[in-house]
């Protein structure tokens, strides 16, 4: 299984042709739309217990993360739900390591796509860095219409949720959910895989009360609902997740293998 870019998709013929359309707005947004609509198909992507209120209520949408694909799958998924209810271009604001800015996990070429979409950088490694991004999200928040829905990948890297610490998880999503008054909505997304079924289940939203001070709970409360969301598949389609298979690099987190080198 290939975890940088995991998909067919992204290849050399792929990149040119959004290249040669990446000063033209217009184009530029019917080429992405396409290219959503070509993923979900060749995923066969489907979503389960999706809240009723999902497309009139902002949320803070918290997934693992187990491939390069997670990503533009869950993009393409929410273009689907939501070019129905509004008259303009969905807007998804997504946290994206810093790795993708610089042609590590996403080839430099398609540095028109993240701005074009609402792809922000964050700098884990600095509080300032993860300031920054909080900034930047609440002050977009606050501009325009409502609802608005964040992406965040709580576990921070790609890693098996099953082997999963609270103490590993990212504060990011519950932070912001403080600050916003917005709800945490946790979400297990199945290892991706071309040319089967791929599946992505909605966990039981997570409230942050305003004056809560320590996190630890919350980050507890998610990894617990989104495990029950993967362990929710089987019951609702009879087949049960499939097992997360990793590369020798994912096999432990990164950042934790960076720390004891």
């Amino acid at each position: 299984m290939q975890l940088f870019n995991a998909s067919s998709l992204f290849n050399e013929n792929a990149i040119k042709e959004i290249l040669s359309v990446a000063n033209h707005p217009e184009k530029l947004k019917n080429r992405l739309i396409e290219a959503k609509k070509m993923l979900l198909t060749i995923y066969n992507f489907k979503a389960y217990n999706i809240p009723e209120d999902f497309t009139n209520s902002s949320y803070i949408i918290a997934v693992n993360h187990l491939t390069d694909s997670d990503a533009p799958l869950i993009m393409s998924y929410y273009y689907e739900i939501m070019h129905q209810v509004i008259d303009t271009y969905p807007e998804l604001f997504v946290f994206a390591k810093e790795n993708c800015f610089n042609g590590v996990s996403i080839p430099k070429e398609l540095m028109p796509i993240l701005e074009f979409e609402k792809i922000f950088a964050v700098n884990r490694k600095s509080f300032g860095g993860s300031m920054a991004a909080m900034k930047a999200a609440g002050k977009w928040f606050a501009e325009g219409k409502k609802p608005k829905h964040f992406l965040i990948f709580s576990q921070g890297t790609i890693y098996d949720i099953n082997k999963d610490r609270a103490e590993d998880i990212e504060a990011g999503a519950f932070w912001l959910a403080r600050l916003l008054g917005i709800p945490v909505l946790p979400a297990f997304i199945e290892q991706a895989v071309e040319g089967v079924e791929n599946r992505l289940v909605f966990g039981k939203p997570i409230f942050i009360p305003k004056d809560c001070r320590n996190l630890d709970s919350h980050k507890q409360l998610w990894l617990e609902r989104v495990i029950e969301a993967q362990d929710a598949l089987g019951t609702l389609t009879g087949i049960p997740a499939r097992e997360a298979m990793l590369d020798e690099d994912h096999q432990t987190r990164k950042r934790f293998n960076q720390l004891t080198r």
